[in-house]
């Protein structure tokens, strides 16, 4: 979900864009926020995966 905060995201350290994703337990539990989009009823849902 990061990837989209600015043109420069997608190129920074995975653990620098965890202390501003907005989620402050995403770096200690080792996860990454990812941004699921559905087409058909436009519906958006934030999940947390594992690293």
């Amino acid at each position: 979900m990061t990837d989209y905060f600015d043109d420069y995201s997608p190129y920074m350290e995975i653990d620098v864009m965890k202390q501003v994703d907005g989620y402050p337990m995403t770096r200690r539990n080792h996860e990454c926020v990812h941004l699921f989009y559905c087409p058909y009823c436009q519906n958006e849902e934030v999940r947390f995966i594992k690293e």
